[in-house]
């Protein structure tokens, strides 16, 4: 029993050395850092500008309404 578990083990081991997680966000980062940081900067300006629209459309209507 005990060599069997000693087979497992060693099966476990090797599968776990082998293995490589591959990641397409993080891929970004790391080997494309141009298009990662352009991609991050887009995201972030564009949600910045929805929020500042927005704001702004709220205060045109609350002039209107006054």
């Amino acid at each position: 029993m005990n060599d069997l578990f000693l087979v497992l083990d060693s099966y476990q081991y090797q599968m776990e050395s082998r293995y490589q997680e591959t990641s397409s966000l993080t891929n970004l980062f790391t080997e494309h850092k141009f298009i990662g940081w352009l991609g991050l900067f887009i995201a972030f300006f564009s949600i910045f500008a929805i929020i500042i629209f927005q704001f702004l459309e709220w205060e045109s209507n609350n002039e209107n309404n006054d």
